[in-house]
């Protein structure tokens, strides 16, 4: 990793604390329940922690906008936890099953644990769903894993274009944020109407978000903001205010500076 890169992890893991404060322990919480490599204590030998070097906001997004969605709307905290955790472990088993064969690799070990431990991801989704009563979202967000893989094989031996990078952020991280966002206000008790303006912010916050994270800063930027003017409808709120603090810091990234987020 370069100093750059390493201070860009630094300044973001300083950061966080600060953007997602009205959820930060409630995230804790999330992360307890979604441990896996602790697990295993043997996974390293075979690199298995590699599998999941996370920057602070990739380890965090995801999570903390279910958890500002749903208090915004006023969900249950364990009900919103609990949901916060199934999408978490949707999101880490699809990461990690995104690494089976990078670079060309054989099958070695690392690529065996890479399945391993994705699937394992994907049955602790399973299992919480069914042990929580959230059954309804196994549908919708398995639909998801599922458009990803179908297209991940369809651009296997596509060159990387910006049309195909486009294409597919829209059906990963998009899909699953906005899918998050929504489902975050459905636990809530949202309207349908307010559960669509959640699911297209979701989509622009996760297009934004990672085309930013590719290099694609104009296009980025285009997305980051439509979605800062969507959360004029959301109602108002110190969560509304994390959500919009989020937006400007990705808008400015990765020039933000921690100064800046806390001032």
């Amino acid at each position: 990793m370069t100093n750059q890169g390493e201070m860009r992890v630094e300044v973001t893991g300083a950061v966080m604390p600060k953007m997602f404060g009205p959820v930060w322990s409630d995230l804790g919480e999330v992360h307890k329940t979604t441990e896996v490599l602790n697990r295993f204590p043997d996974a390293d030998k075979h690199k298995g922690f590699s599998l999941l070097e996370l920057s602070p906001l990739e380890a965090n997004l995801r999570a903390a906008v279910v958890l500002l969605v749903g208090r915004m709307f006023g969900a249950g905290r364990e009900r919103l936890i609990a949901l916060a955790a199934i999408v978490q472990l949707v999101f880490l088993g699809m990461r990690v099953h995104g690494q089976i064969g990078e670079d060309g690799a054989g099958p070695d070990d690392r690529n065996r644990l890479a399945v391993l431990i994705g699937d394992y991801y994907y049955g602790r989704f399973f299992a919480l769903a069914a042990t929580t009563g959230m059954t309804e979202f196994v549908r919708p967000l398995t639909e998801i894993v599922r458009r990803l893989n179908e297209g991940t094989m369809t651009r296997l031996h596509l060159s990387p274009t910006t049309a195909v990078v486009r294409e597919s952020i829209r059906q990963e991280t998009a899909a699953l944020l906005a899918e998050a966002c929504r489902t975050a206000g459905q636990v809530a008790g949202a309207g349908a109407d307010e559960q669509l303006i959640l699911y297209r912010l979701g989509h622009d916050l996760g297009m934004g978000y990672w085309l930013m994270e590719r290099e694609l800063r104009t296009e980025a930027l285009v997305s980051l903001r439509v979605a800062r003017a969507r959360l004029a409808d959301l109602p108002g709120g110190v969560e509304r205010d994390a959500l919009d603090a989020l937006v400007a810091y990705l808008l400015d990234w990765p020039e933000q500076s921690v100064a800046d987020v806390q001032s």
